[in-house]
């Protein structure tokens, strides 16, 4: 305030040069208060500071704006014709009235009239109602996004950059009764249904942009003052120029005003050295795909986050967004269509940048070897179709940790950059790494940078610009960075206050050398000017987050039969369309099908989803969205099959119409042999063993990715003699003892193993005295903060063994399948049953488990120890495994204490093993002789029903001769994951032997395994372009010979983008195909047909 006309002054004298400074030298902290006070945007002394004077004029109510709203039933998220069609009802801001409830939906029409105060003006329009919302065009074009309150704030819409008296301006705000984070009620981030919104704010105003401009100056100054070394002389005039504007402020003043931005001007101009830390700056907009809201929110965060870039990019010519997930892509081309061409234009002038490749920003620990590389086909190919160009940097900034196995499938995907920042998270030890070559286990290299920033929704602030330079650890080989910012999680991204922070910061004497770019330039500049640069090799494991492997475990086991039952489908729906052609039947190819149900299975891999940190709501769609998988593979894998029951029989010789039997698929690569439920009741076709109305039947040498046939009444369904049977029965010892001709196993009366005899081995007793397996344990489960993330270590020191009860029975005797079943009362409201079983040929013994569960805050965990010797255990995971220490030496190996594996854990020493499979889990650890398996956890936000209910899972023990590298693990594994599928067939359909030969076999099926077989995505569904996706399982170079029955034109190595390659395999004299792939090497083969 300007005090009767006078300017401010300060006690010096100026008469002296240098001036003599006549007042008392301020100590830094009051200094820092003052200026703290200054730029405080409220508090008692906001009067006297910056913010009162930032927006010379403000107008509200009518005439100046004129509301209207409509308030949609249900919950409903509607279209914006549907919408402006409706009957809108007067409101005024004042009225008495709240917006509610959660997840709710509000249509507001407003009209701007321009008064003669707004005259040539810039006009803003200023919304705030406390909750998430969009600007629309009168013709239906989504123009900004709106955040409402203090956290992530954009109030402000630029209605026009002149106005004219007289103007009129008619648009619609969109409200969504959710905030940036959802609706959480607390720090358990528990979704409430009723939270309701009022507007709090619709102004006309116009910025003081003189003033505006002094206070973007001022957070830098006061950011190098605060957030650098505080001791530099460059922090300490940063202090001194701050409290100089202080003393020349006088805010309605316009002069004062002009010094004080000399002043700050002077500050700034001063330039960085050469020498200094360069850093390129991103805007991004990370927008978790389903979190804290469904992903039917997150359709509409996407519009409101993509369409405020797109007006920043018109502001601002320098400014470069990045934006990832291709799904996001895609519900932006279907639902918002202008937008999704604006991008497509503006992508080609180099300021937005498409990124990631792949479909969202997933999970990398628990998606199958086959999902990552469709994460990665989906999403380069739409980028190639709709941008005419494919990403070089794999964008995955907040996954829990990082598979061993990426960098290959990311090199065989078009990808050669690798950013992310989560592992800043880790809660023991600090990666220890920047800038690196990362090396994947089969030595396959990709470049990769951890921003030091460790944040990727940094506000580009002094601080995080500074943390940059600090916090690098590789400086002397590269002296670059990547800072990415823009408000995330949410969405939302860069705000205009960023732009101009970053602005200033360009080069600033003080601070790093700051430049607007993409991350594919930061990439490309840092292989030409880095050093030489470290190696890290093996998984980047986040100390951080170790519940994920097990929370949601309805969601985890819809993640894995999915994997199993789809890629049944390519193989069996493949073989149908080249034998329907072979026989000119008709069959189509369900391409379009196929391609849906992996969208939805890589959707739910989302690293909210799958991991099963996301709230209740979210899990409606994900749950529904396994169920489709599920439902309609069956169907289109019932389709294969009959079409390959029905025409390969064409042409063979028939069966007497009165016959039936059984057809079994197998979709291994692989002879089997297994135990089987008839599909159809009271038969008596062996004659020897039924489940209720069901028979058992033992099927024999079923070829690989083929199936054959077995007829009722004949020697088809082999009977076991007593020598070779499966036995249940009580021993002396009055323990329940499992017994083929491979195995006896003995267990206590609570269920628990006390001996394991594998009788083609002379190790005896495979548990160590004193011990027993398939413990079944109760942790308390508490983790620090993160409830459905985290395990913390000291779980481990507070726990309860599940037994006394003493209540085990003999199910089934035998001789086909050997049964023992338990039933143990967990608590009051939760209890497990579970059946232990033994067939007549089987070398493992299966735990059938049903489970009752409604804990608070509890793990349960199995846990069995062997008499094996070893410093590791090995683990599954995508095509191939890694080994982790099973000990405690150092806080590396300590903070594994929990981790992830798929199909199995292998604990082996050099001569003999033992592995712990399971059909749908992930949690695992391993100490010593010990293993445990992670079986449900019951955390109770952000989802205060996770895990409530009934669940079903299996796990198995397989003792092995050999270690894991000699064994054949990974065959039993994929056999105890996918179960041979069982068709009934009677008359012309059916006939004993193979139906369907082989398709693809490999010599010897050792270590290279055939995964995927489907119709390559060009063929466009003929039939005559087939894709095998091979690896090697073992982690050793090997050579075999490929085989198939069909007519092949040639074959070349591809990739997993399908790319024509021209590298040609040579077929062999004898026939087949020479193959030969380095240890755990993904090879992706392209057979043309004839």
């Amino acid at each position: 305030m300007t005090i009767y006309g006078h300017r401010h002054s300060h006690h010096a004298d100026t008469m002296v040069k240098p001036p003599l400074d006549n007042a008392p030298r301020v100590p830094k902290n009051i200094t820092q208060s003052r200026i703290n006070n200054f730029l405080s945007g409220g508090g008692q002394f906001h009067g006297m500071g910056i913010h009162a004077n930032l927006w010379s004029k403000r107008q509200s109510g009518i005439p100046h704006v004129e509301l209207k709203v409509y308030s949609v039933p249900d919950l409903k998220r509607i279209t914006f014709k549907e919408a402006v069609a409706q009957k809108f009802e007067d409101f005024k801001v004042d009225d008495d009235r709240s917006f509610g409830p959660s997840w709710s939906t509000h249509w507001f029409r407003v009209t701007l009239n321009i008064g003669r105060e707004l005259d040539g003006e810039q006009v803003i329009f200023q919304w705030d109602m406390g909750c998430e919302g969009m600007i629309w065009s009168s013709d239906g074009i989504p123009l900004q996004g709106l955040t409402g309150g203090s956290d992530q704030s954009r109030h402000d819409y630029i209605v026009t950059k002149k106005a004219n008296i007289g103007d009129k301006f008619h648009f619609y705000v969109e409200a969504a009764c959710n905030g940036m984070f959802g609706v959480g009620a607390n720090d358990a981030m528990v979704a409430d249904p009723n939270r309701y919104f009022r507007l709090s704010k619709a102004d006309l105003v116009v910025a003081n942009e003189p003033m505006q401009s002094l206070y973007h100056d001022l957070s830098i100054i006061r950011g190098i003052a605060y957030d650098t070394d505080q001791d530099t002389s460059r922090a300490r005039q940063a202090l001194w120029v701050a409290n100089e504007v202080i003393n020349n402020f006088i805010g309605d003043d316009p002069k004062a005003i002009k010094d004080c931005i000399k002043l700050t001007q002077e500050f700034l101009s001063a330039s960085t050295g050469s020498a200094q830390h360069q850093i390129t700056a991103v805007g991004n907009c990370h927008i978790d795909t389903a979190w804290l809201w469904p992903y039917d929110e997150t359709k509409r965060k996407i519009a409101r986050s993509w369409s405020s870039q797109l007006d920043l990019i018109q502001r601002y010519p320098e400014y470069v967004f990045t934006g990832s997930q291709v799904q996001q892509y895609e519900w932006l081309k279907e639902l918002y269509p202008p937008l999704f061409e604006k991008i497509k234009e503006i992508e080609k002038t180099g300021q937005w940048e498409i990124i990631g490749g792949s479909w969202v920003e997933h999970d990398t620990n628990m998606p199958s070897g086959e999902s990552l590389c469709r994460q990665m086909l989906l999403g380069q190919r739409f980028f190639e179709k709709h941008f005419g160009k494919r990403t070089r940097v794999f964008w995955l900034p907040d996954s829990f940790g990082y598979s061993a196995q990426l960098p290959q499938v990311l090199r065989e995907s078009g990808c050669d950059y690798f950013f992310t920042q989560k592992l800043s998270w880790n809660n023991i030890n600090k990666f220890p790494l920047s800038t690196f070559w990362w090396t994947g286990i089969d030595d396959t290299n990709i470049l990769a940078h951890l921003t030091p920033a460790e944040t990727y929704t940094a506000s580009v602030t002094p601080n995080e610009v500074y943390k940059c330079a600090k916090n690098h650890h590789d400086l002397e080989s590269s002296n670059t960075s990547l800072l990415v910012y823009g408000h995330g999680d949410g969405g939302g991204g860069p705000t205009p206050e960023m732009l101009e922070r970053l602005k200033r910061m360009k080069n600033v004497d003080g601070l790093p050398a700051v430049k607007p770019g993409s991350a594919t330039e930061f990439f490309e500049d840092l292989e030409k000017t880095s050093g030489r640069l470290q190696s890290y090799k093996g998984e980047l494991y986040l100390e951080f987050h170790r519940g994920t492997y097990t929370s949601q475990a309805l969601v985890k086991r819809g993640n894995r039969k999915g994997e199993v039952i789809i890629r049944d489908v390519e193989l069996l729906a493949t073989a149908a369309k080249i034998y329907s052609n072979q026989v000119k039947a008709k069959y189509s190819y369900p391409f379009e099908e196929i391609t849906r149900l992996w969208k939805l299975l890589c959707l739910n891999q989302f690293h909210d989803c799958l991991p099963g940190s996301a709230i209740n709501l979210a899990y409606v769609d994900v749950h529904k969205f396994h169920r489709e998988v599920l439902s309609e593979s069956l169907t289109l894998r019932h389709k294969a099959q009959s079409i390959l029951i029905s025409e390969r029989l064409s042409d063979k010789q028939r069966t007497e119409k009165e016959c039936q039997g059984v057809i079994v698929f197998n979709t291994l690569p692989w002879v089997r042999s297994d135990v089987i439920l008839s599909p159809e009741k009271n038969m008596k076709w062996s004659n020897q063993q039924w489940s209720g109305e069901y028979e058992y039947l033992l099927v024999e040498n079923i070829p690989g990715l083929g199936a054959s046939g077995f007829l009722e009444n004949i020697s088809d369904s082999n009977s076991e003699s007593h020598k070779k049977a499966a036995l249940a029965y009580v021993n002396k010892a009055g323990h329940y003892v499992l017994e083929n001709q491979n195995l006896k196993a003995s267990f206590n009366l609570d269920g628990q193993l006390v001996e394991l005899i594998d009788k083609k081995s002379d190790r005896g007793n495979l548990i160590p005295e004193k011990s027993r397996g398939n413990i079944l344990q109760l942790y308390e489960d508490v983790p620090t903060y993160w409830d459905a993330w985290d395990v913390e270590i000291y779980h481990l020191q507070k726990y309860v063994i599940l037994e006394g009860q003493k209540n085990i029975k003999i199910v089934s005797e035998g001789p086909l399948k050997a049964e023992i079943h338990f039933h143990h009362k967990i608590s009051d409201v939760s209890s497990i049953e579970q059946t232990i079983s033994l067939t007549c040929i089987g070398e493992r013994i299966e735990f059938d488990n049903f489970v009752e569960w409604h804990e608070s805050h509890q793990f349960l965990k199995v846990e069995f120890s062997w008499d094996i010797v070893t410093d590791f255990a090995t683990y599954d995971i995508q095509y191939g495994v890694v080994r982790r220490p099973n000990h405690y030496n150092t806080t590396i190996d300590s903070a594994k204490f929990e981790v992830c594996g798929h199909k199995f854990a292998d604990l082996s020493e050099s001569n003999y093993g033992i592995a712990l499979m399971n059909d749908c889990k992930y949690g695992y650890a391993t100490h010593g002789k010990t293993q445990r398996l992670s079986l449900l956890r019951a955390p109770k936000g952000p989802d205060e029903h996770a895990d409530m209910g009934q669940h079903k899972f299996k796990y198995a023990i397989y003792p092995h001769r050999g270690n894991f590298s000699t064994s054949n693990v990974m065959q039993a594994a994929l056999e105890f994951n996918t179960p041979l599928s069982i068709r009934h067939a009677k008359g012309d359909d059916i006939q004993s032997g193979h139906v369907v030969p082989s398709l693809f076999r490999i010599d010897p099926p050792n270590q290279i395994i055939i995964d995927t077989v489907k119709l390559a995505e060009d063929d466009n569904g003929k039939g005559k372009q087939v894709i095998l996706r091979l690896y090697e399982a073992y982690g050793g170079k090997s050579t075999a010979i490929l085989h198939s029955p069909l007519e092949i034109k040639h074959i070349q190595i591809s990739n997993i983008l399908e790319d024509d390659t021209k590298n040609y395999l040579e077929e062999q004299s004898a026939g087949g195909f020479h193959l030969t792939l380095r240890a755990f090497q993904i090879m992706t083969l392209k057979v043309d047909l004839l």
